[in-house]
């Protein structure tokens, strides 16, 4: 596929168009079609960006927009949206309340499959899929699909799923299809596939050049092949476009590895404060990132069971379950990690991360042979699991 446009170019033509219309769409309710298109707009520049505090701005924004129309359903699904980029299930599952005529509908349907898998309901979410595809071939049904299957181990129809929602893109979709090559480029790399990740990283920049996403990715490659001037030097770039603090811990554990620690302690720092604030203003969205930080950068274990024992009430799934096991095996809980890393195995989960944590703590527990066959499993799935790599 042919690139139309780039990154910048289509969050000029949004910020165009935010400006043509105006905030004062927010005065004029009886132009339902006018303020939808501001809102809609908002959200997608700020989602397109990765800007979260914009995010946090258009949740405002579609809460003062909702009482201003008769048939507010599509401003409910963006909420339920928001909601689930923030991590707030609960109220993900108020917003899809608020819709009843819509429920039933293909994209009320798919976020509650979303819901199911988070929740660690896996029958149930692949079910969901499975009907809605069934239904309607839609090329974001398929991907969702696709991230399923290659959660369960099946990363060969994963990357068809992802293909063949490729295939139902348009020409015009160009950062659809950057993403959907993202995704594949990511099946790849966590199969340790480093040639063919950088392949389809370079797809995805050729269709939709300049997308911080790409760059994010290419940055984590380079530092998993332990290019990790070249890794930085990617993602400071990206990192001074996105304000991410996951971008500044990635930074600054780069910066561990090459050498410069004090550059690392900035970066890691800068992270950290930035978790912290986030929590401290009432936000969910980095208690997974708070719990990976005081595990693998702090080490300090009874902060990281905190945090990781915070995100499990919101969501207890296969990933959430092995982060609590890993945070309690820092802090030396032996038994009740082997618990915890118990039921994240039962899931059916086939991930290399959960098998390699699997197998360090079954050997810190003593059962060495069981440890060794994780292990094992772990690095058949994917020979560098141990390599740089995002907390994404």
């Amino acid at each position: 596929m042919k690139s139309l446009a780039g990154y910048v170019a289509e969050i000029a033509r949004i910020e165009q168009d935010i400006a043509d219309i105006g905030e004062a769409a927010l005065s004029v309710p009886e132009d339902t079609e006018r303020l939808t298109k501001y809102v809609y707009r908002r959200y997608q520049k700020a989602a397109i960006s990765g800007d979260l505090r914009a995010l946090a701005g258009v949740e405002a924004l579609i809460d003062r927009a909702i009482p201003l129309l008769a048939n507010p359903g599509d401003l409910y699904l963006l909420k339920a949206n928001l909601a689930f980029k923030f991590h707030r299930l609960a109220d993900v599952g108020a917003a899809l309340a608020s819709v009843e005529a819509m429920y039933d509908s293909r994209e009320c349907r798919m976020i509650r499959a979303d819901l199911d898998f988070q929740h660690g309901r896996y029958e149930e979410a692949k079910r969901a899929y499975c009907d809605v595809l069934d239904a309607e071939q839609t090329w974001d049904g398929l991907a969702r699909l696709a991230h399923f299957n290659f959660k369960m181990g099946d990363a060969e129809g994963a990357d068809r799923l992802y293909a063949e929602a490729e295939d139902l893109l348009t020409a015009k979709q160009m950062r659809s299809y950057a993403w959907l090559e993202v995704q594949r480029g990511l099946l790849d790399f966590m199969q340790g596939r480093y040639d063919q990740a950088r392949d389809h990283y370079d797809h995805a920049e050729a269709a939709y050049p300049g997308y911080w996403l790409v760059g994010e990715h290419v940055a984590e490659l380079l530092g998993a092949q332990g290019r990790h001037g070249e890794a930085a030097a990617i993602l400071e770039r990206v990192a001074a476009a996105v304000d991410r603090p996951d971008l500044e811990q990635a930074l600054g554990e780069l910066y561990d590895l090459k050498g410069d620690a004090e550059i690392a302690h900035f970066w890691k720092q800068k992270a950290l404060a930035a978790y912290l604030q986030s929590a401290q203003d009432g936000h969910v969205h980095f208690y997974h990132h708070l719990a990976d930080y005081y595990v693998d950068v702090a080490e300090d274990g009874a902060e990281a069971v905190k945090w990781a024992r915070m995100d499990l009430g919101l969501r207890e799934n296969f990933s959430t379950q092995s982060a609590l096991a890993w945070a309690l095996h820092r802090d030396g809980k032996m038994s009740e990690a082997l618990c915890w890393i118990d039921r994240a195995l039962s899931s059916g989960a086939v991930e290399a991360k959960l098998f390699f944590q699997a197998g360090a703590i079954y050997m810190a527990s003593g059962d060495e042979a069981g440890g060794r066959t994780l292990a094992e499993r772990a690095r058949s799935l994917n020979p560098t699991v141990d390599h740089f790599h995002i907390h994404h």
